[in-house]
């Protein structure tokens, strides 16, 4: 099917993307209707980019969308913030990592996208498909900036096809702006009563 022939694209969410980007949690959510989303996903397709580490449009694009009614997961941090450490994993079946999180008020986004994987990207490296979807949302960003990198844990996870991760080669460049710019931001800290 050719990308950008919107009238048969079929759009869903991912049950990773679902479980994650929820209301109050410590991952970026968006604060309307999951089919919502999707509808700005469609306006938003004509103005696709390759995701990071990508050269094209056939498997991993960001989808611009307006940034109004998304809320960050970042927390700018200084030298008063407390900081918490704890071990964290995306999924059950994924090696564990050590997570920062941080209390203070979440960065308001300025820019957000949304990060879509085709149907045959998704089943790589053991992973699965949650639907009878050309493409699925997941994951939800939305940031201070506009070419907010991708976090640096998240890239090697790709490049060294961690379980989860899905190969896309990155240069060195881009994990030095990725290791600078999140250097002073963390999740923002959410407690689990």
């Amino acid at each position: 099917m050719k990308n950008d022939d919107l009238s048969d694209l079929k759009l869903g969410w991912s049950d990773f993307a679902a479980s994650r980007h929820l209301p109050g949690g410590k991952h970026t959510w968006y604060e309307g209707a999951p089919e919502e989303l999707l509808d700005l996903v469609r306006n938003g397709w004509p103005e696709r980019t390759p995701g990071a580490g990508r050269s094209d449009l056939d498997q991993v694009v960001l989808v611009p969308v307006p940034a109004d009614n998304f809320v960050s997961s970042t927390v700018l941090v200084d030298e008063d913030t407390v900081l918490y450490a704890h071990l964290d994993r995306r999924q059950k079946g994924e090696d564990a990592f050590i997570r920062i999180t941080a209390d203070g008020e979440r960065e308001k986004p300025v820019h957000a996208s949304v990060v879509m994987y085709a149907a045959e990207i998704l089943t790589e490296n053991d992973g699965t498909r949650s639907g009878d979807f050309d493409w699925e949302v997941v994951c939800l960003l939305a940031g201070a900036a506009e070419s907010e990198p991708m976090d640096p844990l998240t890239m090697a996870r790709n490049m060294l096809e961690k379980p989860g991760g899905t190969f896309a080669p990155y240069t060195a460049e881009e994990f030095a702006q990725s290791i600078y710019y999140w250097s002073v931001r963390a999740t923002a800290h959410v407690r689990e009563d």
